[in-house]
């Protein structure tokens, strides 16, 4: 079985912003753990926005964070995730 290709995302915070690429198979806890050293922001306190060139924002959320994969969403290259 192959793996999803990663994306490269564009991720900013208050502090920063950076391009990343991202594997749409992590969770939703996977990936804010790994934005933890980059923003500065604990994975607990984060509340992720992904934004698609003129699309509404989407919240990236779930109650389970552990068990819903980034490939829920309609990640596209060099959106951002803020």
């Amino acid at each position: 079985m192959q793996a999803a290709h990663d994306i490269p995302l564009l991720i900013t915070s208050e502090n920063s912003s950076s391009e990343r690429r991202i594997t749409p198979s992590w969770s939703i806890a996977h990936l804010k753990t790994k934005l933890e050293p980059i923003t500065g922001i604990p994975a607990s306190s984060q509340k992720l926005t992904l934004k698609i060139a003129s699309q509404p924002v989407t919240a990236i959320e779930a109650a389970n964070e552990e068990n819903v994969q980034l490939s829920r969403y309609p990640l596209q290259a060099y959106a951002e995730i803020h």
